[in-house]
């Protein structure tokens, strides 16, 4: 059975007497992950077990309590503590849980997160509750429309008090949702009026999280047995699957995690990944904080912030609330001849945020177009400048720049490109002098790599457009990290011969080194700096490549012959400029800030003990990115023994995706030093386990 979150328009409006009916009716546990108000009474907790007769152990224990009756988050404030969105976890049961919340959906739980966050990272459908009366229409559609912008699934509504007809006819039409049951009110509440009202509500279906949605694309129809199901919407332009898969023809997408799965292996074609060998995907339905629940209410907490893209969070409700704003009122306009204001502020922002000299951007789609951009500047710029024989390329071993032709040029030695060498335009790739904690042979490595730059220079310096690096650490190839000394020497000898430097800080940028960018933590101002990822929080696809004045000013030009005739359909997005916008508002309180130095802080004192182990190797730390080697063979990327431990972590809730042998922790940054400590315990477990089998 699946659990389902009770919720209310307003406080005081009987979520307790449903959810207390909810638990008779559908035979279900009961839990209160939070009370407030226990001065004046004994508890929901307690006064449901009275009104529903349960036994004691199928009331589960909150997580806390407060005397004061308020807000979670002034209620605990009192008390001189504070609510911990992470410390929730739903408890287990066969049964399913009624979980009921404190107050409404906009409730403050801690001075960041509201009830809703509460609802959202626990991942159960909601019963929304509302007081049959006047204004109950506008109160209920507004919970309806905040529970469906955070893609919250609506089981239905109840209505307490004196049946009318009229509300309950206007909520199903306008909210597109339905009145499940109709409470009249009761002059006593006790066991026997309980066991009543609880016969009023029907029984709930197989899947009461799917199968009682109404639209969205979807209406209900009876299906086997006369239990609803889900069938397309007629006229939405969706097809029925083939006779060939008889098992999906009564039900569609919103169906069980088999359903979802199923459909998708007929259709979608995943990257990175070899589908003939690759286990069944998982069917995510929600996120929020460091977590991910599928589809089933099975939690993952993300370490690795999505491939890399999630800065503070999963859902979180500022940038949510940004996205929502920016799409009712621009949602996309042409940007070559037009501009906005949230492309101007985030350029500017962008501009005031990297060194000088960084204040010209161009804005892209995605880590590899902003590299494709960067490149073909780099060219052009020299053609501009009457230097057309400035037509090589430097990169290094292992870099990884993306999946467009320049960009896998660039990376062509990442070992990901064999199909397309021939199609690729030649580029030097120079040794990359990867180091790690206690290495004593990184000034050697560093002297080898800048000795060939060096001779490559006394060559072909003059015919050199420019040199690209992922700055401090090389993300793809394993989480490979050098010193902020070897990038200041690439510098100085790159300005002597005149060679662009290209920052590929996609990955680096926007705090994970531990500063805001890279090439602050390292002095170093590059030439062009290619950013995405985290640029907008991780809710949509933006890029930007950010270049000197001297570069812009040089296709400045009567004619249209020096222009950069390069663009995308969605330039400067306008929804993704205002998620990046909102992402910088939370970069730049002292929260983040605090919070990066702590998961560093976590990092540093865990690697210091895995560093201490004999199944371990290269431990490495820039930042919020940390890094280890498993000891051993066996463990190439997309070999068995990576998806076995890809599948270790996963079975644990963790999702933690090894790069051949390096096991690497890139977490969110609203991540707790709690939640790390447990992923550092996984890992300690798992080279018992996989390094022992390797020997």
């Amino acid at each position: 059975m699946t659990s389902v979150f009770v919720t209310g328009t307003d406080t005081g409006i009987g979520k307790t007497l449903v959810a207390a009916c909810l638990v008779r009716a559908w035979g279900m546990d009961y839990w209160k992950p939070v009370q407030t108000g226990l001065a004046d009474e004994s508890g929901d907790a307690a006064t449901v077990r009275h009104l529903t007769g349960i036994a004691a152990e199928r009331v589960h224990a909150s997580t806390y309590e407060f005397q004061a009756p308020l807000s979670p988050a002034a209620a605990a404030a009192l008390e001189g503590g504070r609510v911990d969105l992470a410390a929730f976890e739903l408890p287990a049961s066969e049964r399913g849980v009624v979980v009921e919340g404190a107050g409404g959906l906009l409730v403050p739980l801690d001075e960041r997160h509201l009830i809703i966050d509460l609802i959202a990272q626990l991942g159960c459908p909601v019963v929304l509750v509302a007081r049959s009366g006047l204004g109950t229409i506008n109160h209920t559609l507004l919970s309806i429309d905040a529970l469906r912008a955070r893609g919250l699934t609506i089981l239905g509504v109840v209505l307490n008090g004196a049946p009318n007809a009229g509300n309950k006819t206007a909520i199903e039409a306008h909210g597109d949702v339905e009145v499940i049951a109709e409470l009249p009110w009761v002059d006593r509440v006790d066991e026997a009026a309980i066991a009543e009202l609880a016969s009023l509500i029907p029984p709930p279906p197989p899947h009461p999280a799917l199968s009682r949605i109404r639209g969205r694309g979807f209406e209900r129809e009876a299906g086997e047995n006369g239990n609803p199901s889900l069938a397309p919407a007629r006229g939405r332009g969706l097809r029925r699957v083939g006779e060939a898969e008889p098992s999906l023809t009564r039900s569609w997408v919103r169906g069980s995690a088999a359903e979802l799965i199923a459909l998708d292996k007929l259709h979608l074609w995943h990257p990175f990944t070899q589908a003939a060998t690759a286990p069944d995907p998982i069917a995510i339905g929600s996120g929020s904080g460091s977590w991910l629940t599928d589809i089933d209410g099975r939690r993952y907490l993300d370490l690795i912030s999505s491939w890399w893209v999630t800065l503070h969070g999963h859902a979180h409700p500022v940038i949510a609330a940004a996205v929502a704003q920016q799409a009712a009122q621009l949602e996309q306009v042409i940007f070559a001849g037009f501009t906005h204001e949230p492309a101007v502020r985030l350029a500017t922002r962008l501009a005031q945020a990297l060194p000088d000299g960084l204040d010209r951007v161009f804005f892209s789609d995605d880590g590899s177009t902003s590299v494709e951009v960067a490149l073909k500047l780099a060219y052009q710029y020299w053609r501009n400048r009457g230097e057309k024989q400035r037509n090589r390329f430097l990169a290094f071993e292992g870099g990884y720049h993306g999946d467009t032709f320049g960009a896998m040029a660039a990376g062509s030695t990442s070992g990901f490109y064999e199909p397309f060498r021939d199609l690729l335009i030649h580029v030097e790739h120079l040794p990359y002098p990867a180091t790690c904690d206690g290495d004593p042979e990184v000034e050697a490595k560093e002297a080898a790599a800048l000795a060939r730059l060096d001779a490559w220079l006394n060559r072909f310096g003059q015919e050199t457009a420019a040199l690209i690096v992922e700055p401090l650490v090389q993300g793809a190839a394993g989480m490979r990290m050098c010193r902020p000394e070897f990038l200041r020497a690439l510098r100085e000898r790159l300005d002597a011969a005149g060679v662009l430097l290209i920052f590929d800080e996609v990955m680096t940028g926007f705090g994970r080194t531990g500063a805001s960018f890279a090439c602050v933590k390292s002095g170093v101002t590059p030439d062009l700096i290619c950013l995405s990822k985290g640029l907008t929080g991780g809710f949509l696809p933006l890029s930007a490549t950010v270049c000197s004045p001297a570069i812009y000013e040089a296709f400045l030009d009567p004619g249209f012959a020096k222009a950069f005739a390069h663009g995308h359909s969605f330039t400067a997005n306008p929804l993704g400029c205002a998620a990046a916008n909102a992402s910088f508002d939370l970069l730049e309180t002292p929260e983040t800030t605090a919070r990066l130095a702590m998961i560093e802080g976590v990092h540093r004192r865990r690697l210091a003990q895995l560093g201490t182990r004999p199944e371990f190797i290269e431990v490495r730390c820039t930042g919020t990115i940390a890094a280890v080697n498993l000891r051993g063979e066996g463990h190439g990327y997309g070999g068995t023994a990576n998806r076995d431990l890809q599948r270790f972590f996963l079975d644990r809730g963790l999702l933690l995706r090894p790069l051949g042998p390096v096991i690497y922790i890139l977490p969110p940054y609203c991540t707790s030093a709690a939640e790390l400590d447990s992923a550092y315990d996984a890992i300690e477990e798992a080279a018992e386990i996989f390094v022992r089998e390797s020997r």
